[in-house]
């Protein structure tokens, strides 16, 4: 008996130590309208072994057009661009990148609109410790 509830609290304990995850929402979602931009930021409080990062830009009305770019920053004010998604004129446009491990403590989507458009952008992340 002693023997099965070591097995049952080791299980247990492997159980508590597998690698956690969590989804979170970047903030400043809004809607890009014409030639505006929408920054979507993230701060990232913890260490992480591996991140994803999506956006979906999904059209209301016009011609959908432009870039969102993927950027990271040190200090939260001078940002570098990682990567981008060129949006076409359909009804969602989407990307997902993935930093193994995330090496910024900030990071942003940035969607600057481009001529007679609107479109809402949300941001997610999914970390795994």
């Amino acid at each position: 008996m002693k023997f099965l509830s070591l097995i049952f609290g080791f299980m247990l304990f492997m159980s508590i130590q597998t690698k956690a995850q969590v989804i979170t929402s970047f903030t400043g979602s809004d809607t890009i309208v014409n030639t505006a931009t929408v920054n979507c930021d993230l701060i990232l409080r913890n260490a992480y072994t591996s991140g994803a990062f999506q956006v979906v830009n999904t059209k209301v009305s016009g011609t959908v057009a432009g870039n969102t770019l993927f950027q990271g920053s040190v200090d939260g004010t001078n940002y570098v661009t990682l990567d981008t998604l060129t949006n076409t004129d359909q009804t969602t446009n989407t990307k997902i990148i993935v930093q193994t491990p995330p090496t910024y403590p900030y990071y942003r989507f940035t969607y600057t609109g481009s001529g007679t458009m609107s479109a809402i952008m949300v941001a997610k992340a999914h970390f795994k410790k």
